[in-house]
């Protein structure tokens, strides 16, 4: 669920003096749908112009997801829930420090129950801050623990896409509760960062990441020798660039990092997203065929004729995907990104580095890629490595849901991202 998150972060505990009629303040509770239970946390605001809320939830690691459209008419409280690909609509009632009701989406439904809480966490200190990297400009967030310091600091590296400093708000707040101030920021062309991220390759992403690094290292409340990175999928897979471009960085995450060639990396990620080990002999073959071409005239540069011979031949088949239009961005950042060498990367880093992988990683080889790190990283001045996998989760560290009625909330592979934070804060100790 892409959206833009809205500042809802928590430290330590404050007492509330009085409790409001309305619905203002701080809840806790669930929302069920086909008898599976989500924990979350909600949000309300009075303000001048009617309401404002937003909602938490440690199970989908999302923080300060912003409401719209919300209405109160004693006792009826109504809210949305913008999604990418679908709106929810909330409607409850308030009954004292109780509010119940129903949410819905299209053909989907369920019940909701949240309590007041009795005393409400003040929020984690923020600071938006803006930097440079030559004719870019880069916008971000750092979020302080509490308290005042010197912390240890982390900048969060982006994975694939547009991605803007939301998609690592959940593990920032996780790091600034346990004592380590982040900073978060826009990819380039996203949200307040200017530059285009399509137009660029992995080098100029890594510088980037060494600027946010620079900025986070000279914030006053921070321990410029105690800061360190965390990379989740394509972040991962640079993030040694970055420690090898700044010799100051404390520490590397790297967070579902691929090892393998970038080619042979998108052949595994695309013939997982279609099936191939599940489909029959004959279509099996030529699913691989399809995506070695695609993949071969993106990164390699093969024949363009030549791909498009496979494509009319595998064409109509239900696994068989449209390729992106000619003008597509895939075919340019492809080539951009197909030399980069993580393992000649990795050979250069000489902080202390953790790797994670869900061991049902779809999009990365997990072992196969840990060995390969591994092997470089060992083969270098690098202090020391140590790696993480979680049984059964996948690329996004969660298990896969189950459900005799067809839907689960997501749950989160056991000890993450707990276990991260820990290793964290045992390397900087050191």
């Amino acid at each position: 669920m892409r959206l833009v998150f809205a500042a809802f972060l928590f430290g330590l505990l404050a007492p509330v003096d009085a409790q409001p009629a309305g619905p203002e303040g701080s809840w806790t509770g669930h929302w069920v749908r086909d008898g599976s239970i989500l924990e979350v946390e909600t949000t309300f605001a009075r303000t001048d112009s009617g309401y404002r809320g937003s909602f938490s939830s440690e199970q989908l690691r999302v923080v300060g997801i912003p409401f719209t459209k919300i209405r109160f008419e004693a006792p009826t409280l109504t809210w949305d829930l913008v999604g990418d690909f679908d709106t929810t609509t909330f409607q409850g009632t308030l009954r004292g420090d109780t509010l119940d009701g129903q949410f819905a989406a299209g053909k989907a439904a369920g019940t909701f129950r949240l309590t007041r809480r009795l005393v409400v966490p003040p929020p984690l200190a923020e600071e938006e801050v803006s930097f440079p990297n030559g004719d870019v400009r880069l916008g971000g967030t750092v979020i302080y623990p509490a308290g005042q310091g010197p912390f240890p600091g982390v900048v969060f590296l982006h994975g694939s896409g547009a991605e803007g400093r939301w998609a690592s708000r959940y593990l920032a707040t996780a790091f600034a509760r346990r004592g380590v101030a982040a900073l978060i920021y826009d990819k380039r062309g996203v949200g307040a960062s200017t530059g285009d991220w399509r137009a660029v390759g992995f080098e100029e992403l890594v510088k980037d990441a060494g600027a946010a690094v620079d900025l986070l290292r000279s914030r006053p409340r921070i321990d410029p020798s105690r800061v360190g990175i965390h990379g989740h999928s394509q972040g991962g897979t640079y993030a040694p660039g970055v420690a090898a471009l700044n010799r100051d960085v404390a520490f590397v995450v790297g967070s579902a990092a691929a090892g393998t060639p970038m080619a042979e990396t998108e052949v595994y990620s695309i013939s997982n997203s279609i099936g191939i080990k599940t489909l029959p002999p004959a279509d099996r073959e030529a699913a691989e065929r399809y995506v070695r071409a695609l993949v071969a005239t993106a990164y390699d540069g093969a024949s363009r004729s030549g791909f498009e011979a496979v494509w009319r031949e595998v064409r109509g088949r239900p696994w068989a995907f449209e390729p992106p239009p000619d003008t597509n961005f895939y075919w340019t950042f492809s080539r951009r990104i197909a030399s980069f060498d993580a393992l000649a990367e990795w050979r250069r880093v000489t902080a202390p580095a953790l790797l994670v992988y869900g061991e049902a990683d779809e999009r990365v080889p997990p072992r196969r890629s840990a060995e390969l790190i591994g092997a470089a990283y060992r083969g270098a001045p690098g202090a020391r490595l140590e790696v993480l996998f979680f049984p059964g989760a996948d690329h996004t560290l969660r298990l896969r849901p189950s459900s005799p009625n067809g839907f689960a909330w997501p749950t989160t592979a056991p000890g993450y991202p707990a276990r991260v934070i820990d290793w964290v804060l045992e390397a900087i100790r050191r």
